[in-house]
Formats: structure tokens, C-alpha cells, sequence
């Protein structure tokens, strides 16, 4: 069950310090009272937090009609999931070319100069 903050609507309160949390259920209407004290109170916006725990794999890519690979060696990807080629391998080329870019230093970019 969620929990759900409220606190008074015009002025403070001194019982409950301006701020209470209830468990109550999705479906429940909010609370117009306080239980504590009796105060006009309102329901706030709150952090929410989600814990999502689902594990995407290969198989799964593949199921879906992706083609996943893993590096095997430099220029050399083995597929490990999905329909496609078993294999994909960089030219000698297209290898020294990112090589080449690899050794650049990096691009610095000034967000405070306007052009």
C-alpha cells in the first residue's frame, strides 16, 4: 500500500509539524481532516519511487527481432542472440579508422562562447 503525505491547509500545526504520512489504499478517498488533530488538511505531491527488475538478455532481443553480438576480438563480433550473420567483422580499414579516431584528443566544447 502507497504512502500518502497531507499537510494543513492554512496554517500550521503544532501536533503533527505541518506534515503527515499515511498508508492508505489506491482506491481510498484522500482525507479532507486530520486524525490527529482535526485541521483542514490537503494531500501534497510526493517522491515516488519504482524498482523495476527485468532482466532483457539476448534471447529476449532475439524474440523481438534484434540481433545481439559480443566483441569476440578487436574487429570481431561473435552474435549471441537473434537471427543474422553469426559473425561481423571490421575491415583493416574501418579497424585503423577507429584506431585513428580513438587517438584524437578529445573535442572541447565552451557552452559560455556564443558564436
Amino acid at each position: 500500500m502507497p504512502i500518502y503525505e497531507y499537510e494543513p491547509c492554512d496554517c500550521d500545526c503544532l501536533i503533527c509539524e505541518n506534515k503527515l504520512q499515511l498508508i492508505q489504499g489506491i482506491h481510498e478517498d484522500a482525507l479532507d481532516l486530520c486524525p490527529f488533530c482535526g485541521m483542514e488538511i490537503k494531500k501534497i505531491v510526493s517522491r515516488a519511487t519504482f524498482n523495476v527488475k527485468k532482466h532483457h538478455g539476448a534471447e529476449d532481443a532475439g524474440k523481438k527481432g534484434f540481433s545481439t553480438y559480443k566483441r569476440s576480438e578487436k574487429g570481431v563480433w561473435e552474435k549471441v542472440g537473434g537471427d543474422g550473420a553469426d559473425y561481423l567483422v571490421g575491415s583493416k580499414e574501418d579497424i585503423a579508422a577507429v584506431e585513428a579516431e580513438k587517438q584524437k584528443p578529445a573535442k572541447k566544447i565552451d557552452l559560455d562562447k556564443t558564436d
